[in-house]
């Protein structure tokens, strides 16, 4: 049978907040991009956590069966880190003493890491640490670097929950004036106004 789904959904200019979006129900039909094994990985190429070429070897049927339990435990870490990002955008701040600030420590200390040198845009270069793909238990920790990232770098402030009505789409506000509703125009905003224009119209 053809999958159904659609393309993942990338629009929310966070690797851990599209991590939460891998099940999503933007139009009253839930999809689930992790699902299996195979699924995992292809959601990280997709979404540029991991190339095509790092893991290659992971995708060996004799890997399946390890692959099927990871992608479980993803998933299960998904949905700790939604309810954390939900807490988080409620209150716009993040205690140091959250217990998700140890848990992502410790899952970031799983794994072997390297250092990687990369021409940046300004011209210079910039080195950052890098977790290896060399198992398939090594997936986990670098999911849990990206999760890092955004606590580190975003104001939750400016972290929401599209505002369409079944929407469960998260994404991060940096428009120019803050005042991003949608989790784009295609999948909720286009909806939002023509339902608005309905009302209108039978008012009138």
């Amino acid at each position: 049978m053809a999958d159904q789904r659609p393309a993942p959904f990338l629009i929310a200019d966070s690797l851990a907040l599209d991590f939460i979006n891998t099940i999503a129900k933007p139009k009253a039909v839930q999809f689930e991009w992790l699902n299996a094994g195979a699924d995992l990985l292809n959601w990280m190429v997709a979404a540029d956590l991991a190339t095509e070429t790092e893991i290659t070897a992971l995708r060996h049927p004799s890997l399946s069966k390890q692959l099927t339990q990871a992608a479980e435990t993803i998933r299960a870490f998904r949905e700790e880190f939604r309810a954390f990002v939900h807490q988080a955008s409620e209150s716009g701040t993040v205690p140091a003493d959250h217990p998700m600030i140890a848990h992502l420590n410790t899952l970031m200390s799983q794994g072997a890491q390297t250092l990687h040198l990369s021409p940046t845009p300004e011209g210079g270069f910039s080195v950052e640490s890098k977790h290896s793909l060399q198992t398939v238990d090594d997936l986990l920790p670098r999911i849990a670097a990206a999760c890092a990232e955004l606590i580190a770098e975003a104001d939750f402030a400016h972290v929401r929950n599209c505002e369409g009505p079944e929407c469960s789409l998260y994404f991060r506000d940096v428009s120019k004036n803050r005042k991003r509703r949608w989790c784009s125009m295609e999948v909720c905003g286009n909806r939002a106004k023509a339902a608005a224009y309905r009302a209108r119209s039978e008012r009138t």
